[in-house]
């Protein structure tokens, strides 16, 4: 299951950066659970790096 995501998402953002990919994931209606618990890690890490770079 896993390499099956992997190969169909793989085309899609191979080139983006990661800012690019964290908005294509944001703009995803997502059914894949996986995919979704997916993009709910990438919003906490982009809070938590949002929260680090103004407490500097």
């Amino acid at each position: 299951m896993m390499r099956s995501i992997r190969d169909r998402l793989s085309p899609q953002i191979e080139g983006m950066t990661l800012e690019e990919e964290l908005e294509w994931l944001a703009s995803q209606e997502l059914t894949d659970p996986f995919l979704r618990r997916l993009r709910e890690k990438a919003a906490q890490q982009d809070d938590a790096a949002a929260a680090a770079s103004r407490g500097r």
